[in-house]
């Protein structure tokens, strides 16, 4: 299929291409609920009372906006609090997992060959599938092995605890809320039963893990039974994901990233830049990895470029489709190990260059000391909140500029102890 539609390179471009903590994410209209603590004397309530309070407050404000009061009521009465959201929610890791390491995971042996089982078994379905949306198998499979391992693992927590524990309170008020009132739309409308609301901690359903949001604006009942089972139906997920990247600007044509190779003097500082036509990667010594040319019709094609690893590690151009991936889970490390994944299902390797293994990650608290002496060095990255973000990276390329060192935005431990000896 792909070999007909690759007609950008002489090389073949990776197409398309989650982990129940990486899923679906859409806007929400819905206002969030009243915030639990409403004054001091609140303070002195156990966290029992203070929820069954919030439940009561819950409960008039969606009557309030026209939901059935006793359906509501029927919903949130039993709901308990989710110890274990909590915990989670609230907890920063240590260190963050590398990124060859996530990318590995992706596309190990295992979930290689259960995809591989699952392409040939639910053919009818993918073709199906595919001739609505326009977007590939392989993307889809990706996505189901990553989120659920094929629905095996789906999560078993009730889904109006755990959502109703973030509204709450905690950071994540807002969020439950939101998701809480898309639930409500959902079995006002019939789309779904309360009996199958079970998913994962952070509330995301199903085969393809969306969470309520995304599943009231993107589910689709692919089969035409009356219910949008993603959980059970193989259809109804996997064309709920189609939709949803369909949705988003999915372009059937056009590849997801390619792995390129750069000339000794390339200037770093476009990594994470804006887009760029081929062309003008192309005058900039950007080049397809062994010795491959361009197309002519790829020339027009606009990319980002990445260098997740340094400029020791690969170099790939990411294109709309990458961007897409991302609206289902904005992580670099997830759009890459979707299409890594995608690509070993057609027999194919995305990603070549050997990655800087030896190198040590930073900590969360390292992240943080960066920050500050960046700031300090007068970088300025915004808050310290230990989260390289793209200010941060933007900072650590015009240091790393000012050292004559290469521009990447790449830190470990060595280039950490360089900065921090400043």
């Amino acid at each position: 299929m792909w070999s007909k539609t690759s007609k950008y390179l002489s090389l073949i471009f990776i197409p398309a291409a989650l982990s129940l903590s990486g899923c679906a994410t859409a806007q929400s209209q819905p206002a969030p609920a009243a915030a639990a603590t409403e004054n001091t004397s609140a303070t002195q309530l156990t966290q029992a009372e203070r929820f069954d309070a919030w439940k009561a407050r819950f409960i008039n404000e969606a009557a309030s906006k026209g939901y059935e009061r006793a359906m509501v009521a029927k919903l949130i009465g039993p709901a308990k609090i989710n110890e274990r959201a909590l915990d989670r929610d609230s907890k920063q890791p240590e260190f963050s997992k590398p990124i060859w390491s996530y990318v590995d995971g992706a596309a190990s042996t295992s979930r290689l060959n259960n995809g591989r089982d699952k392409l040939f078994s639910t053919k009818a379905t993918f073709d199906a599938v595919e001739a609505r949306y326009q977007v590939p198998r392989e993307t889809l499979t990706a996505i189901w092995g990553l989120e659920t391992a094929y629905g095996k693992i789906m999560g078993n927590h009730d889904i109006i605890s755990a959502l109703s524990t973030f509204a709450f309170e905690g950071r994540r008020v807002k969020f439950g809320s939101q998701q809480l009132y898309a639930l409500l739309d959902m079995l006002k409308a019939g789309d779904i039963r309360a009996d199958q609301l079970t998913g994962s901690w952070a509330g995301a359903m199903g085969m393809t893990q969306f969470i309520p949001t995304t599943f009231r604006d993107y589910a689709v009942d692919f089969n035409a039974d009356g219910n949008k089972d993603l959980w059970g139906n193989e259809g109804d997920a996997l064309g709920s994901a189609a939709h949803y990247l369909s949705r988003h600007g999915w372009r059937w044509s056009e590849p997801v990233m390619t792995e390129v190779k750069t000339r000794a003097s390339f200037d770093y500082s476009h990594v994470e830049g804006p887009a760029k036509t081929i062309n003008e990667w192309t005058a900039l010594g950007v080049a397809p990895i062994g010795g491959q040319r361009w197309s002519a019709e790829a020339g027009f094609l606009e990319a980002k470029l990445i260098a997740p690893g340094g400029h020791r590690g690969p170099k790939l151009l990411t294109f709309k489709n990458f961007d897409v991936i991302k609206k289902y889970n904005n992580s670099t490390s997830y759009a890459m190990g979707i299409t890594v994944l995608a690509e070993a299902l057609k027999g194919k390797a995305a990603i070549t260059t050997p990655w800087p293994r030896g190198d040590k990650p930073i900590s969360f608290e390292d992240k943080k000391a960066l920050q500050r002496k960046l700031n300090a060095l007068g970088y300025n990255v915004g808050g310290v909140d230990g989260q390289i973000g793209p200010n941060t990276r933007k900072a650590i390329r015009a240091w790393q500029a000012s050292r004559g060192m290469p521009a990447d935005g790449y830190v470990e431990q060595t280039i950490l102890a360089k900065l921090l000896a400043q």
